[in-house]
């Protein structure tokens, strides 16, 4: 890079500080999980809690669904958000403030969708081992284990179920050991994962824990169901191919395969037309 640039353009000498720094401070703990130190992410804390605070809600809400419950989460995504918009800000100056203005906006909110993403994926992930984390359930039952021990048993199996699925009951065995109530504790799984199905399993267990129903029964019913509810959604997505097919059909292949059939005619019509209108103006003489 050219030194004369920056002297004659101080933010671009700043924007490029600002960037040097996020990364030689961009350290990783003992456990290998990356964080920034206080004095970087503080600031862009502070600056964020001028919004309204629903929209902090959120973000805290949306960073628990997606798994990071770290104390520094919250600090590396304001980061990301802040100093985001700080550097491009400061590298486009000399640009229009029309142009600048959208480009900031845009990468304030790249988190947000990343972060949207991320959730999406891990409810996912979740939905789709559930239904074999429920059959092992049942095994585990009907072999005489109770339901605590039963869920603390998959949760060390890493191989059973996805790692979110995995973490999640991990915590709800641990909630159940330290002295929370069952129906707590699964209110609280709920809130991390947001999944529909897992709501609906822990009503089913509390209902069964308070009518004295089998376990073993309602496992069984509840992976039957998940299953079937998995095939439905292939089926809908399924027929659901062909109208996301119409678009790249009529406007990718179509225009090719009609320049295919039209071209060898319409060559063959521009190299006989002369001739024939030729042909033509004599007889009319």
């Amino acid at each position: 890079m050219d030194t004369q640039l920056l002297f004659e353009y101080p933010e671009y000498a700043l924007a490029l500080a600002v960037g040097i720094v996020l990364l030689i401070n961009f350290f990783k703990d003992t456990d290998g999980k990356k964080y920034l130190p206080v004095w970087i992410s503080e600031p862009a804390v502070s600056l964020l809690l001028l919004l309204p605070r629903k929209y902090g809600e959120n973000l805290v809400s949306m960073l628990n669904l997606s798994g990071h419950r770290s104390n520094t989460a919250f600090g590396f995504l304001s980061s990301c958000k802040v100093y985001g918009c700080l550097i491009v800000s400061l590298a486009s100056f000399a640009l229009p403030l029309i142009l600048v203005l959208p480009a900031v906006l845009l990468v304030f909110f790249i988190p947000d969708l990343v972060l949207l993403v991320r959730v999406k994926q891990r409810q996912r992930q979740i939905r789709e081992s559930l239904p074999q984390a429920l059959d092992l359930m049942v095994l585990c039952v009907d072999a005489g284990l109770g339901l605590d021990a039963t869920i603390r048993r998959i949760a060390s199996e890493r191989s059973v179920a996805s790692n979110a699925l995995n973490d999640e009951l991990l915590t709800l065995g641990r909630d159940v050991m330290l002295g929370m109530s069952r129906e707590h504790a699964y209110q609280e799984l709920y809130a991390r994962t947001g999944v529909e199905e897992l709501k609906a399993l822990t009503a089913s267990l509390n209902q069964s824990a308070k009518l004295g129903l089998s376990v073993a029964r309602i496992l069984r019913n509840q992976a039957e169901f998940l299953r079937s509810k998995l095939a439905q959604k292939a089926e809908e997505k399924a027929a659901k191919l062909p109208i996301y097919m119409a678009f790249p059909l009529w406007f990718c292949v179509m225009p090719a395969l009609m320049v295919i059939l039209l071209a060898p005619s319409i060559i063959t019509f521009m190299q006989n037309a002369p001739s024939s209108i030729a042909s033509g103006a004599v007889l009319f003489r």
